[in-house]
């Protein structure tokens, strides 16, 4: 091969970072208040370029230089973007300082997790073709949703995950099985782009540090190999597959330009066919994101969209795109969980809310704070082993340790504990938003009382995936309650119910009650609350109407009796779920007449109905 591997002429403006024009290579940087600039080209392993092309004023526009490459005719048989991928990797110098290009779409110097000035970080070029097999974003509905948070590492990092590359990428498609046979369709995945896995003397664990930040390379140290590129399209590309809608979480810091954010975005969405976004819009604006001719197109979750700014903006809800991402629901819920005063009727808010200019987020616990286990094990934080004595972390956990801080093999403990954690998953995935379970939560996984765990690469925050009964017990519930959620379209309609009888059909398609029906108690000493969700405002795929439910909750601390809704003729309630004992009944099959079964120990009672203290009874009618 000659040493004149190509000729240099000028490019163009955009797009920025490394790109593939025709029979060449193009490269782009953003280098404002420079004067001499290069862009150099080394070998994969060599301290020194093999090339330092000088970025002439012929190759500026702006504040942009760009150059074109061209193979030379006595190279004409190879392909300078796959010899460039394969065998190359690139930094720019200007005014005599090395400079990454943050556009670019691999590092190189960070394959190894948490391994500092080893090696010299470059750009990687990554111009390797991947066959997508027709594979697209899927656009579910967000009312279809059952969301999973993950940490990529952490998700399988423990020896006890059982997968053949744990903590990477690959690890992760190993695990799509048992997401799929959970019932989760749709994962958000914490930070994948090439953080810096050091603040200073700690560790940087969930990846929304401040540091050295490359938002459009997938995250090295996260493969398996060093395709990284690749690697991270094929898990892209196996979610799709099984239904598994993908959301990437982006931490933007603070001054990072809204051109680079907004390009970065589109990077994920047209390369690796990413879902949508968690973005911290206090840096990225949500006008930046709705307004977006690609972005608008993909799910985006904010802490808050204003409505009335996004439509003088001329920006309206396309149904599927804009979503809130909030503590509302978690602390509210957790309040009326843990039997705090005048809790009901903000938790009765929360179960049906699901306004149509945006959907809603709803999750008990999330990256930031207890896991559920620790919700129900911890009455304070135990953040100690952060090194910060403890001052770090939320003081408002909502939590209660039902008798004991931390573990106990107190039976009567422990049996309170399953309680709330039965009454917390169904108070979540029977409300109307878009449920989103933290990984982990579903088999009981803890740590230990730590409520901001940033810091920690280790078995804090990794998932011990080792079976117990409790983890067991838990997730068989957990699967349960999301396929009875996908088995009653009431549970999740496309738009807020109205709390009125709309159909003239003599029933409210969403109303609250109390111990006596139509009689709701929002008064602060409540704890009891009554949802009655009429089946006659739901359609099934077949076209036929849903059963209606009857969903009662009790939080006080003894027994309460519930009078039931009275039905048309022909139809009367059966127990489908109870908490106290977990209870999941095989009900009987939809028929005009009921089928008595001694199994279901509450279909014999039609008018009342004893529920115990800190429990869920869910009645569907037949």
């Amino acid at each position: 091969m000659t040493k004149n591997l190509f000729t240099i002429k000028p490019g163009n403006a955009l797009p920025l970072g490394v790109s593939k024009v025709a029979d060449g290579v193009q490269f782009a940087v953003y280098l404002p208040g420079r004067k001499k600039c290069y862009l150099k080209l080394y070998r994969k392993g060599k301290k020194s370029p093999e090339y330092c092309i000088e970025l002439k004023e012929e190759y500026r526009m702006g504040s942009v230089y760009f150059v074109y490459l061209e193979l030379t005719e006595l190279n004409s048989n190879i392909s300078l973007a796959r010899l460039l991928t394969e065998e190359y990797e690139y930094i720019y110098e200007a005014d005599g300082i090395d400079i990454i290009d943050p556009y670019a779409a691999g590092i190189s110097g960070r394959e190894r997790w948490n391994r500092r000035g080893k090696l010299p970080l470059r750009g990687k070029i990554c111009l390797t073709d991947f066959d997508w097999g027709g594979d697209c974003i899927l656009r579910k509905p967000f009312h279809e949703l059952v969301l999973y948070q993950l940490h990529p590492r952490g998700f399988t990092k423990h020896s006890s995950s059982g997968v053949k590359e744990p903590g990477t990428f690959a690890g992760l498609q190993e695990k799509i099985p048992y997401m799929k046979e959970l019932g989760v369709n749709g994962v958000l995945l914490l930070p994948v782009y090439e953080f810096e896995e050091m603040q200073g003397e700690k560790i940087n664990y969930w990846g929304y540090g401040t540091g050295d930040t490359y938002y459009f390379s997938p995250k090295a140290a996260y493969s398996s190999n060093e395709q990284v590129d690749t690697e991270f399209k094929q898990t892209v590309k196996k979610l799709h597959q099984n239904g598994i809608e993908v959301l990437l979480d982006f931490y933007f810091v603070p001054g990072t330009n809204l051109n680079q954010m907004t390009d970065c975005l589109r990077h994920w969405v047209l390369n690796y066919h990413v879902d949508g976004f968690r973005v911290n819009t206090e840096v990225m604006p949500s006008i930046a994101l709705a307004s977006d001719p690609i972005l608008s197109g993909v799910k985006l979750l904010s802490s808050y969209w204003d409505s009335r700014m996004l439509s003088d903006a001329g920006i309206h809800h396309t149904g599927n795109t804009f979503a809130e991402y909030n503590e509302g629901f978690m602390n509210d819920a957790r309040r009326f969980l843990k039997s705090d005063e005048g809790q009901v009727e903000m938790f009765y808010k929360r179960f049906y809310r699901h306004p149509e200019n945006a959907a809603v987020i709803n999750f008990m616990t999330h990256v930031n704070g207890f896991t559920m286990m620790d919700l129900v094990s911890y009455d304070i934080k135990h953040n100690e082993s952060n090194g910060e004595r403890n001052a770090d972390g939320t003081e408002y956990n909502y939590s209660w340790n039902c008798g004991v801080e931390g573990k106990s093999r107190k039976k009567a403990v422990h049996d309170q504990r399953m309680r709330q954690i039965r009454n917390a998953f169904l108070m979540l995935l029977c409300s109307q938003g878009t449920p989103m379970i933290l990984a982990g939560d579903e088999f009981g996984n803890t740590q230990d009382g730590n409520n901001n765990p940033y810091c920690h690469d280790d078995t804090v925050t990794w998932l011990n995936w080792k079976e117990t009964k409790t983890g067991q017990q838990i997730r068989e519930y957990v699967k349960k309650l999301i396929a009875f959620r996908k088995e009653h379209p009431v549970l999740r309609r496309e738009t807020q119910p109205h709390l009125m009888d709309t159909l003239s059909c003599g029933i409210p398609d969403l109303s609250a009650h109390g111990l006596q029906t139509w009689r709701p108690d929002f008064s602060n000493y409540s704890r009891m609350l009554g949802i009655l969700l009429s089946g006659k405002y739901a359609r099934r795929k077949d076209g036929t109407e849903d059963d209606s439910l009857y969903i009662i909750i009790n939080m006080f601390w003894e027994n309460k009796s519930f009078d039931l809704p009275t039905l048309p003729d022909g139809r009367e309630w059966f127990a489908a779920i109870e908490t106290f004992d977990e209870m999941i009944y095989d009900l009987p099959e939809r028929r005009t007449k009921p089928v008595r079964r001694k199994k279901n120990k509450r279909q014999d009672i039609q008018r009342t109905t004893v529920v115990p203290p800190r429990s869920i009874v869910v009645f569907v009618s037949r």
